[in-house]
């Protein structure tokens, strides 16, 4: 089933998240984003209505589209990822389904102390 697309925002609405670049398929969270809500995307050449499909903290990412297996997700105009398993419309986009391309996530987090 194909993703609804998002709605045109209007002026008053604060931004829930930010698109720095127009081929960007990922936006990045400006608060905590509570799901349910509908969110206003700011992005560099339209603004657009989003609803939040699970809750997404600060500065992590929020979908801006349905993303398949495989795909790449972009921010910053840049490919940050390969899709490692399907992503909705408005869910968030992390290391659960997202395998970085620059970057090495290891499960030990003892390593950090």
């Amino acid at each position: 089933m194909k993703d609804p697309a998002p709605r045109p925002a209007t002026a008053s609405e604060a931004a829930g998240a930010l698109v720095l670049h127009p081929h960007d398929n990922v936006a990045t969270a400006l608060r905590d984003l509570v799901a349910g809500e509908t969110i206003r995307v700011q992005g560099p050449s339209r603004v657009l209505m989003l609803k939040v499909i699970e809750p997404i903290a600060l500065c992590h990412k929020i979908a801006l589209q349905g993303l398949e297996p495989g795909q790449n997700a972009r921010k910053y105009g840049e490919v940050i990822g390969t899709v490692s398993q399907a992503i909705g419309m408005g869910c968030h986009v992390h290391v659960h389904n997202l395998k970085s391309d620059r970057a090495q996530v290891q499960p030990d987090s003892s390593r950090l102390g």
